[in-house]
């Protein structure tokens, strides 16, 4: 939902706010899958804060299920944004990227570039696109 964001960058919007509800279904039938209810934490990285406004995030975040590491002063597109906008979060963005690429157990992500690239570069761990929670393969950039 980077299209949100119009005062910081121009993006095409490639999922609306309310899929996100499909992302975190994926994640929670990841946790089934493999065992891992009650022992894991989700990360959400967004372009955009608005979705710490949805219920579900409140409620996932309040119960320590979900964590939401964005400074909203940092959230850029490395792509689209100005730069006086991306050196505030350069090193936010890079964070996150290395996360998702070497840090997590399994991935649910949007189909862009962020978390393509973060697929094909880290290690083998199960990875699917949110949207009908289907398996990533590392071509989806």
């Amino acid at each position: 939902a980077g299209d949100q964001m119009p005062k910081n960058w121009k993006d095409p919007p490639r999922h609306a706010l309310e899929e996100l509800n499909q992302f975190l279904d994926c994640a929670a039938s990841l946790d089934e899958r493999f065992e891992w209810v009650g022992t894991s934490h989700w990360m959400l990285f967004a372009d955009t804060d608005i979705v710490t406004q949805l219920p579900r995030v409140q409620e996932l975040r309040e119960t320590g299920k979900l964590l939401w590491p964005s400074d909203p002063d940092s959230i850029v597109h490395l792509d689209r944004s100005p730069a006086t906008i991306t050196v505030r979060g350069l090193l936010r963005v890079w964070a996150e990227w290395w996360t998702l690429a070497f840090d997590v157990n399994a991935l649910v992500l949007s189909h862009s570039g962020f978390g393509a690239t973060a697929l094909e570069i880290g290690a083998a761990r199960p990875a699917f696109l949110g949207l009908g929670c289907i398996p990533a393969d590392g071509s989806m950039g």
